[in-house]
């Protein structure tokens, strides 16, 4: 071989080394557009398989320390605990591989001037969040999550961080089609399972569920005599979701891509397997009798029809009629709901009581028409061992109206009822003025609580956790309805409340729905002791899973009535008002900006002259637009139903991977 032929070799060999050390460059660079979608598997197990992980937890609650709630704090979860732990790990995983994406990005997404509005917004919402976790009474909950929840600040990090992941390398048709793939796939297991709860075969009842399930305690229980009863009705769906309610929050997000690879599905497989799990996913939402979660569905329908009026004309007369059919619907479902409208404006339900509080020796009543009561006790005689057996009635306590007038009354013989006499014989009512007692619409009735020997059963658990079981002596407060017990303890009345412990009998603060309580499906009454704790969140919020502690759930008279006497009350059943109570108004305020920019710049997009031309199958601006619905769709179920970890996870990482096809849709239109 000449010189010649090996300086040429030489310089072959040398532009080969060069080729090769800029692909390994580039791949170094990770350039976002030719991300490998195995960078993507975290955030993918997250849309599809997080939401079908069901498995028992055993663990102590730690809540038995409150007097509202029973003595036994040892429960099992079910659908979050494991959710909520495989989230924190995705979690990790994500931060790491970001960690590692970023730095080496030749054309970061960082860089861009569109990112920095969004990244602000999600990174106050995240800060605030974790301010308000430091200063929460449960750290520990509002860090990992807790009862009924188990949606922690470690797991708001995560969707954070799996939202950026899809922002910042989501950006081509190929990863948005791998993206929708999973998602169709945990769709259409969610919809099977859904359908065969509609009929009446629930999954979670079947033999083949059992050794899944009972994983953990498995080895701590006799597996002959293992049976799961929950308290949904047969034929209704709650798939692996916790509850009916979230099957709208799930079908209201996920059905509208259903719905969009049927359309734009590239492959004859794809569209059959989409259309196959839109109608399981309509049966499984029908089942669930979730009306929040048809109204969202509708409110993303109409969004669609306002997106798509600019860019297909020729059919703006099918958009509008359809627009017209959608508010038809909506007002239809208003006006059809059995009192819907007349309980939302004007309330008619009625109590017997308002709201009844201790005071030293006094109880302090008002009934449902803002009468007051004031019943005091004989303070010397409640101290005395066995009083409710040693005196009568007429003994123990006097009786005033609001303006000090004693009422007088005698004790019926049989049912020691107290009775009010005056005009004749009348149960004791309550009163205002001099208004004639038989006009009263109420009766509250004042009674010696008798149980053989006049007493009842405490189990109160002392401050080492230890029960303490003695016989106490109560009277009662009756409505007719219900019955309220209270026994002197000091120089305190307190309550003797379902769970036979003992509690004080606070005044309970309450805005709004007045009359009103039961208006969709006993919202009122949540929200209206909510509202108050509203003001107290301004810059910092509760915590992550506090909102159980800061809810008033010692308010015995409207827990008696909505029925939650022996519930306790875990989230406000909105997921902005669950927002603003745990991590403050302002990062509301940053939750909602991110949404309201992205349809801001999903308009923008639309109506701009030198929009992306229309294309056949998937492409990054259809995809902007069945996100604008799909998240419209569940924010307007989040109206009411709170956020959960099994199915916010879908809603950030599409959002995410929304703002990724955006970014790339106007750089396309601004070259």
């Amino acid at each position: 071989m000449s010189r010649a032929d090996k300086v040429k070799n030489n310089n072959h060999s040398n532009n080969r080394g060069k080729k090769t050390g800029a692909r390994t460059a580039a791949a170094v660079q990770k350039n976002p557009e030719e991300l490998s979608r195995l960078w993507l598997i975290p955030i993918a197990v997250a849309i599809a398989v997080v939401p079908l992980i069901t498995v028992i937890h055993a663990y102590d609650c730690g809540l038995e320390k409150n007097s509202w709630f029973s003595t036994g704090g040892m429960v099992y979860d079910f659908f979050l605990y494991y959710k909520s732990l495989f989230l924190k790990i995705i979690g990790i995983i994500v931060l790491f591989s970001l960690a590692y994406l970023i730095p080496f990005a030749e054309h970061g997404f960082l860089k861009e001037k569109k990112t920095i509005a969004p990244s602000a917004a999600i990174g106050i919402f995240c800060l605030l969040s974790l301010l308000s976790a430091i200063l929460a009474e449960d750290k520990n909950g509002a860090f990992f999550g807790t009862y009924e929840q188990y949606e922690g600040w470690f797991v708001i990090l995560a969707y954070v961080v799996c939202f950026y992941m899809a922002f910042g390398y989501i950006r081509t048709k190929k990863l948005i089609q791998f993206l929708l793939d999973v998602l169709l796939i945990g769709a259409t297991v969610v919809g099977v399972l859904g359908t065969f709860q509609a009929i009446g075969l629930d999954w979670i009842q079947s033999n083949w569920a059992k050794p899944i399930l009972a994983t953990e305690v498995a080895s701590s229980m006799d597996m002959s005599n293992f049976n799961i009863r929950l308290n949904f009705g047969v034929g209704t769906s709650y798939v692996t979701l916790y509850n009916p309610n979230y099957v709208g929050s799930y079908v209201g997000l996920v059905l509208p891509y259903a719905i969009y690879l049927i359309i734009r599905g590239e492959k004859l497989w794809r569209r059959i397997l989409a259309c196959i799990t839109s109608i399981t996913l309509i049966v499984t939402l029908l089942a669930s009798k979730s009306l929040t979660g048809i109204m969202g569905l509708l409110a993303g329908a109409v969004l669609c029809a306002v997106l798509l009026a600019p860019i297909i004309k020729k059919l703006r007369p099918v958009i509008f009629a359809g627009l017209g059919l959608a508010a038809a619907g909506i007002i239809g479902i208003m006006v059809l709901q059995p009192a819907f409208l007349s309980s939302l404006f004007n309330g008619s339900e009625h109590y017997g009581i308002d709201s009844m509080y201790c005071e030293g020796d006094t109880i302090h009543i008002t009934d449902g028409d803002g009468n007051k009561l004031i019943v005091k006790t004989d303070s010397s005689k409640t101290k005395e061992k066995g009083w409710a057996a040693k005196y009568e009635a007429e003994e123990l306590m006097s009786v005033t109206d609001e303006n000090g007038r004693e009422l007088s009354y005698s004790v019926d013989p049989v049912y020691k009822f107290m009775q009010i006499e005056e005009d004749g014989y009348y149960p004791l009512k309550l009163i205002k003025e001099s208004r004639p007692l038989a006009d009263a619409d109420y009766s509250v009735f004042l009674n010696e609580y008798e149980k053989k020997t006049g007493q009842a059963y405490d189990e109160s658990v002392t401050s080492d956790g230890t029960a303490v079981s003695k016989n106490i002596d109560v009277i009662m407060i009756n409505d007719n309805s219900f019955f309220w017990m209270f026994t002197r303890v000091g120089d305190e009345l307190m309550i003797y409340n379902k769970f036979g412990r003992l509690d004080n009998m606070n005044k309970i603060e309450k805005i709004g729905f007045s009359h009103s309580y039961h208006f969709a499906s006993r919202r009122g009454y949540i929200w209206s002791r909510t509202f108050p704790m509203l003001t107290r969140s301004i810059i910092t919020g509760v915590g992550r899973d506090n909102f159980i502690l800061a809810f008033p759930n010692d308010d015995y008279v409207g827990k008696y009535y909505m029925f939650y006497e022996t519930q306790s009350i875990t989230k406000p059943h909105n997921m902005f008002l669950q927002i603003w109570s745990q991590d403050g108004l302002i990062a509301l305020i940053a939750f909602l900006f991110l949404y309201v920019l992205f349809i801001v710049r999903a308009f923008r997009l639309c109506l701009a002259k030198n929009r992306p031309a229309s294309e056949k199958g998937l492409s990054m601006f259809s995809f902007v637009i069945i996100t604008a619905v799909a998240t419209t769709s569940y924010m307007v179920v989040g109206m009411a139903n709170d956020s959960t970890i099994t199915t916010a996870p879908i809603y950030w990482i599409m959002l995410g991977a929304g703002y990724a096809a955006e970014a790339v849709c106007t750089k396309k239109s601004t070259l």
